[in-house]
């Protein structure tokens, strides 16, 4: 259903596979309708992506009457796809500078990143600090945009370990909805902070990646990983199918850069968020109590 021996390493200030027609197109088309067919989303963000997200009763019932996505969801949902993803890029970025410090050994399949709305105390609570012996379960949803979609550069949550992205369908270039990979302008061998949400300026592209059926993307969600969507024009074009997902761990990732850790430091706030949602740097000091 998925062949990952079409995943090319690219060239990328962080770890990137992607290949193409790495999922058939006769599969992505029953994927698309399996999505258009669903009877209700969880939720609509960035002003246009419908979700229906694991862990949620409309996914459950989702997964039960859609045949491809079912599949494809215990493919993504098992620990011995997990490793193949982790040997793939221990393989390819044998001499890459950033490395987990603490790798999971358990894989709860049953298990997803809480939905619930968390202030940054009980976000900091829950989290705690012991940040050893870490578990990882998968997160994924199946989605559709709208025009109007877009994402702005940032880097993921920081329990996440790998993302993907599966496109279903083509979107015209000029039609935007291309997901595109940045760097800092300045260039450092050593850098002590890295912001979840650095501005536009700071950055420069390094690629883009304009949507084609059947293309997949993993990049590995280093502190450096920063990446956005452009704007997307639904103008004689159809919306945008894809699927989108992480291996996250049930605790911050603590990344080491040439042996330096990184440490998050969740930024204060007493707006009720997803933990997904939070603001938190990478800082070579560990965060107080």
């Amino acid at each position: 259903m998925l062949n990952t021996g079409k995943l090319k390493k690219i060239k990328s200030n962080f770890p990137v596979l992607i290949g193409s027609n790495v999922v058939s197109k006769d599969i992505c088309n029953l994927l698309i309708d399996e999505i258009s067919n669903s009877k209700a989303f969880d939720d609509m963000i960035m002003r246009g992506r419908s979700r229906i997200n694991k862990g949620s009763k409309n996914f459950k019932s989702y997964i039960k009457r859609s045949d491809k996505s079912a599949k494809l969801f215990r493919l993504f949902n098992s620990k011995l796809f997990y490793k193949r993803i982790e040997n793939l890029f221990y393989k390819n970025f044998k001499n890459q500078s950033w490395t987990n410090s603490y790798k999971p050994e358990v894989f709860n399949t049953s298990k997803f990143t809480i939905k619930k709305k968390l202030n940054s105390n009980e976000l900091k609570k829950l989290f705690g600090n012991n940040y050893t012996n870490p578990k990882v379960n998968l997160d994924i949803d199946f989605s559709v945009s709208k025009g109007g979609y877009r994402l702005r550069p940032h880097r993921d949550d920081i329990t996440r370990v790998y993302n993907f992205l599966i496109y279903l369908n083509d979107i015209p270039k000029k039609n935007g909805g291309s997901l595109t990979i940045y760097r800092k302008k300045t260039k450092k061998k050593f850098r002590k902070s890295f912001k979840r949400f650095p501005k536009i300026n700071e950055l420069e592209v390094v690629k883009s990646f304009t949507p084609k059926k059947g293309t997949v993307i993993f990049f590995q969600s280093t502190p450096n990983s920063y990446h956005g969507v452009s704007l997307f024009v639904e103008k004689n074009c159809s919306k945008r199918f894809f699927i989108y997902g992480s291996y996250a761990l049930n605790k911050p990732v603590i990344w080491k850069y040439k042996g330096t850790p990184y440490y998050p430091h969740i930024i204060n706030t007493k707006k009720r968020m997803l933990t997904s949602f939070h603001n938190a740097n990478y800082l070579t000091s560990a965060p107080k109590n």
